[in-house]
C-alpha cells in the first residue's frame, strides 16, 4: 500500500500537489511561530481540512486545464481563469471561517486576529491563495509537458531502435539469398558440365546446411567457433566440386574462439574467394581463413592464394555477373553495428587476394 502510494504521488499531479502546498502552510506555521501567534506545529495542524481542501481544488483545475486542451485558446484561458479564481475566492473564505471557527472553540488566544475578517486580511489571504493556485498550475503543466517531451523522445529512441534492427535484419537476412545463389550456381556449373553425381552430392549437402542453419537466431551474435563451424560446412559443399585441388587452412588464436561475432560474417568472404579466385583457375589453389587478436581489436582474415603461372578454367567456371552483395553488405552491418570502430579491407596481394574485417573488443 506505501509503494502504491509512492508510485501515485510520484506519477500524478498529486505528487507536486502535496509538496506545493505542504510548502506554504509549513511556511505560514513559521511565521505564526515567529509573530508569537502559535506554537510551533499548532498553526500546520489546524491548517489540514485547508491543506486538503487546496489538494482537491489544485488537481480539478489541473484536470479541467487537461480538458480544455483541444478548445480554443481564448475559450480555454478564460474558462481557466474563471476557474481558478472561482477555486481562490473559496480556499479564501474557507480559510477565514474555518480559523474563526477554531479560534472560538479550540484556540481562544486566536480571537484576537482571527475574528477580525477585515478587507485588507481577506485581499492578502486571496493574494497568497492565488499566487499558489497559480503556481501550481504552472508547475503541473511544465510537468506534464516534461513527461511528454521524454515520453517523446523515449518512443523515438525506440522507433530508432527498432528500425536499426529492422535494417540490421535485412541486411542479415539479405546474405541467405546471396549464399543460395552462389550455391546454385555452382551446381549449375556442375550440370553444365555434366557432373551430375557430383551435382546431387552437392544439392545434398547443401540442404544439410539449410537445415542446420535453420536452429540458429541469424539476428545474435554467435561465438566465433560457430562461425567457423558454419565455414567448414560450406566448404565442405564446396569440395564436392574442387575435391582435392582445393587446401583449405583455418588458424585461430588461442583465446578467441568464444569471442561474439556477428552471425555470417565470414561466410560472404569465404563465399567470394571461392567464387573470384579459386573456382576460375585449374589446378591447386589454397584458402586461409584466420583470426587473431591484434591491438585490441579481433582481425579475421581471408586470403586466396593463386599460383604465380595463373591459368584460367574457362570451361571449369562459366563467366557469371557477380551481384556485389557481400561485401557491401558486411560494410553496411559493421557501420550499422560499430560506426568507424570497425572495418573491412580488401585488395590484391603477392598471394591472391585478402579480406580483413577488424572487430573492436571491450
Amino acid at each position: 500500500m506505501i509503494k502504491s502510494l509512492r508510485l501515485r504521488l510520484s506519477h500524478t499531479a498529486l505528487g507536486p500537489a502535496v509538496v506545493i502546498w505542504g510548502f506554504g502552510y509549513v511556511l505560514v506555521d513559521i511565521f505564526a511561530f515567529l509573530m508569537g501567534r502559535s506554537a510551533p506545529g499548532t498553526n500546520l495542524l489546524a491548517s489540514v481540512p485547508m491543506f486538503l481542501l487546496g489538494i482537491g481544488l489544485t488537481l480539478t483545475l489541473d484536470e479541467l486545464r487537461q480538458a480544455l486542451q483541444s478548445r480554443g485558446w481564448i475559450l480555454r484561458w478564460t474558462l481557466l481563469a474563471l476557474a481558478v479564481v472561482t477555486a481562490t475566492v473559496i480556499q479564501t473564505l474557507f480559510d477565514l471561517y474555518w480559523l474563526r471557527w477554531v479560534a472560538m472553540t479550540l484556540a481562544p488566544r486566536w480571537q484576537e486576529w482571527a475574528l477580525l475578517i477585515g478587507l485588507q486580511r481577506v485581499f492578502t489571504v486571496g493574494i497568497l491563495y492565488l499566487w499558489t493556485f497559480c503556481l501550481a498550475i504552472t508547475l503541473l503543466w511544465a510537468a506534464r509537458f516534461s513527461a511528454k517531451f521524454e515520453a517523446s523522445n523515449a518512443r523515438a529512441a525506440r522507433a530508432e531502435a527498432a528500425a536499426a534492427k529492422a535494417e540490421a535484419a535485412a541486411l542479415r537476412l539479405q546474405l541467405n539469398p546471396h549464399f543460395l545463389f552462389n550455391t546454385l550456381n555452382s551446381i549449375s556449373s556442375l550440370v553444365h558440365l555434366e557432373r551430375k553425381h557430383q551435382a546431387e552430392e552437392m544439392i545434398d549437402r547443401l540442404c544439410e546446411f539449410l537445415r542446420a542453419s535453420l536452429n540458429a537466431d541469424p539476428m545474435a551474435d554467435v561465438p566465433l567457433s560457430q562461425e567457423i563451424d558454419g565455414i567448414d560446412a560450406y566448404l565442405d559443399i564446396e569440395a564436392t566440386r574442387f575435391g582435392d585441388r582445393l587446401d583449405v587452412r583455418i588458424d585461430v588464436e588461442p583465446g578467441v574462439a568464444e569471442t561474439p561475432v556477428p552471425n555470417f560474417l565470414l561466410q560472404p568472404l569465404v563465399e567470394n574467394a571461392i567464387k573470384h579466385g579459386v573456382a576460375r583457375i585449374k589446378g591447386p589453389a589454397a584458402l586461409r581463413v584466420a583470426a587473431a587478436r591484434q591491438g585490441g581489436a579481433l582481425v579475421l582474415s581471408v586470403l586466396n592464394s593463386l599460383p604465380s603461372d595463373l591459368d584460367v578454367a574457362a570451361e571449369d567456371c562459366p563467366a557469371r555477373p557477380s551481384t556485389g552483395i557481400g561485401l557491401a553488405n558486411i560494410r553496411q552491418r559493421l557501420a550499422n553495428r560499430f560506426g568507424a570502430a570497425a572495418s573491412l579491407e580488401t585488395g590484391e596481394t603477392d598471394e591472391g587476394y585478402r579480406a580483413v574485417i577488424r572487430l573492436p573488443q571491450a
